[in-house]
């Protein structure tokens, strides 16, 4: 049994929130169908994140400018416990998919929209994407520290935690439902995802000590909680507890900086950082990381050495806790990915299948909605309906 199991899911959303929130639910054993344009996802167009934003979920594609096209998400969603979208403000009314559209032939539908920006306040029709929510958001000024320029995070932070959000959102109200057989509308936005993520860094009130610890060239938060760079490669250093601290010196040879003044106590090296810092870095550069690093596991010295990912692909750690999978896609081959991070023991999630070829459950899905061949061969000849026939 999956936690998720007999749930299905009508998913209209695209880019990486939204088709990310559908493959969460996929995840857990809900049956995800993925409705998608004639022309797909656009983040088709960039096969390795399509991959990786959308595993186990059932790709349709329908025409929604066409009457005949809504008729097919209008069953989709009468059979569905969960409907979800991220367009535009606006675009889902134009469609006719939108909450009001869907309740009407699923009154008790859980109806989930991630937007960019919320659907009130002057920037609600304002383009909703990672690198604008950065800026917006405080995460590269945050990143880059008070009177310093800002920088940029790679990872598209704001989208993970609004489709994190989102599939949250869609198993709270399944929750409500159960109780009361009321479906509701949920909503959540990047916006909420980038403010989500720095809950802390929100925090306020009157006297609160802050740290402006951000930097262009950041290695950590302080000279003991930092990136060193050893002969050969990178490591990372923590001692949050004297006893580590005084570890780290003993394995450094440095045991003179435990009984000087400039070190002795955790405020005189927080006045004296940098100091301590530069005397921390010429040390790590004489021997090669991984030396260093069994030495400091031997002492009991928090640390890590910096991986790669595909470093971490291979690493016996994250395979033994089943955080890689691997499928036989039809185009790619062989696919590895990340696999489940919540474990439910009990009623474990896996990764159903990857991401497949656009529209290649359109046949098998229509059949499904009660649509015959010769009907499913009509729609496509229309150009209401796409795909590949799987048979």
């Amino acid at each position: 049994m999956y936690a998720l199991e007999n749930i299905r899911v009508c998913n209209l959303g695209a880019y990486i929130a939204g088709g990310l929130c559908g493959a969460l639910l996929a995840d857990m054993g809900a049956d995800v169908v993925k409705v998608e344009t004639l022309t797909g996802d656009p983040f088709r167009q960039m096969a390795s994140a399509f991959l990786a934003y959308n595993h186990g979920e059932k790709s349709i594609a329908v025409n929604l400018t066409q009457k005949e096209g809504r008729q097919v998400v209008y069953k989709l969603a009468e059979r569905s416990d969960v409907f979800s979208e991220n367009f535009r403000p606006g675009i889902s009314e134009k469609l006719g998919v939108d909450y009001e559209s869907i309740r009407k032939v699923k009154p008790n539908i859980i109806y989930v929209s991630i937007l960019g920006h919320g659907s009130t306040g002057p920037y609600r029709t304002w383009p909703g994407f990672d690198p604008l929510l950065q800026a917006r958001g405080g995460i590269m000024a945050g990143q880059g520290g008070k009177g310093n320029q800002p920088v940029y995070q790679r990872i598209a932070v704001s989208d993970y935690a609004a489709a994190m959000l989102g599939s949250y959102g869609a198993m709270l109200a399944l929750y409500v439902r159960n109780r009361t057989g009321q479906g509701q509308h949920v909503e959540t936005s990047l916006t909420n995802g980038v403010i989500s993520i720095q809950s802390g860094e929100f925090l306020d009130y009157e006297g609160i000590p802050r740290k402006e610890r951000g930097g262009v060239d950041i290695k950590g938060k302080s000279a003991t909680c930092r990136l060193y760079r050893a002969k050969d490669d990178w490591l990372f250093v923590l001692c949050d507890k004297a006893a580590h601290w005084r570890q780290l010196c003993k394995v450094l040879g440095l045991e003179n900086l435990m009984e000087g003044p400039r070190f002795k106590t955790d405020k005189a090296r927080q006045t004296n950082d940098a100091a301590l810092a530069a005397i921390l870095e010429s040390t790590f550069a004489k021997k090669p990381a991984a030396a260093w690093l069994k030495e400091l596991e031997d002492a009991g010295v928090p640390c890590a050495p910096q991986m790669t990912l595909e470093g971490m692909a291979s690493d016996p750690h994250y395979n033994a806790n089943d955080l890689i999978c691997a499928h036989q896609h039809p185009i790619h081959g062989r696919v590895t990915e990340l696999a489940l991070a919540a474990k439910l023991h009990d009623t474990p999630g896996k990764v159903f299948r990857p991401a497949l070829l656009l529209g290649e459950y359109t046949d098998e899905v229509l059949a499904e909605l009660g649509y015959t061949p010769q009907e499913i061969a009509d729609l496509k000849a229309r150009r209401i309906v796409a795909g590949h026939n799987r048979d």
